[in-house]
């Protein structure tokens, strides 16, 4: 299960990449909906609130590879992990189709520069754009047992079998050449001493499973519901679709190879 890793051909269709319409589908109407729902809740509400709107989209993965050149797409009809909380958190920082364009490239793209290489395909990398921006703040550090660890990223590398682009020696190239020198340092909460921490745990909070398979950072990603006097995962999962686990700490100790969790708070306009 490595669901943030998706993968697709460069050579952008203009110089930025986003090309004709970056609208899937009906989701330019989709985001305006968004947008008059949401009014002035704060960020994380917000994110909630639109997701369980979206319960139910279906799961597909590698919904950026569908062209064979890269471009810029927002697609609010079907997701995969990364992308509900990607495009969820850019709809919330935006009020206009161009606005949130924007904001898409800027937080799928290292320097807004549309291309496969260019692509966050590691989640850490995509959290540190996130918060280089101002619109979240990685809260892990703050939580009680939190530890740390450092991690060198170079999954697609060794196995660039399951990325169609990567049969390219130019893309394979490029992707060893940044892999070469990834190396993050990661926080997080150990599955067994999340139960401690879900009372500091607010709405729309960002979760990321930190994974033990070696060389890879998180395995998935959702938002943090509060509900009932639960602490429940919204998510997109393979299979299901946009969906609510009851209980993210029973949850996240269900999926293979999780060590810890990972928190990131939106912040608010």
């Amino acid at each position: 299960m490595i669901p943030l890793l998706t993968a697709a051909l460069l050579l952008a269709v203009t110089p930025t990449g986003v090309g004709s319409d970056p609208f899937i589908g009906d989701s330019r109407r989709q985001a305006q909906q968004a947008w008059a729902a949401i009014g002035d809740r704060p960020v994380g509400q917000a994110m909630v609130d639109q997701a369980q709107r979206w319960l139910g989209r279906p799961y597909v993965p590698g919904t950026l590879d569908r062209l064979p050149n890269e471009r810029l797409r927002i697609d609010l009809t079907t997701f995969d992990c990364l992308l509900l909380v990607e495009q969820l958190l850019a709809i919330v920082h935006s009020r206009s189709s161009d606005a949130l364009v924007e904001q898409v490239r800027l937080l799928r793209y290292d320097g807004g520069e549309v291309s496969f290489c260019r692509r966050h395909h590691y989640f850490s990398r995509w959290a540190a754009a996130a918060a280089s921006r101002g619109l979240v703040q990685d809260i892990t550090p703050e939580l009680s047992g939190a530890m740390t660890r450092e991690r060198s990223l170079r999954f697609m590398g060794r196995h660039s079998h399951l990325y169609r682009p990567m049969a390219q020696a130019q893309q394979r190239a490029c992707i060893l050449n940044i892999e070469r020198q990834l190396r993050v340092t990661q926080t997080y909460v150990p599955i067994e001493r999340l139960r401690a921490v879900t009372p500091h745990l607010r709405n729309g909070d960002i979760f990321a499973l930190v994974t033990a398979v070696p060389d890879l950072d998180v395995t998935h990603t959702g938002l943090i519901e509060r509900r009932d006097g639960r602490v429940d995962a919204v998510h997109a999962a393979p299979g299901r679709g946009v969906m609510r686990s009851t209980d993210l700490v029973r949850y996240a100790a269900t999926v293979p190879d999780v060590i810890g969790v990972t928190v990131l708070r939106p912040r608010d306009r």
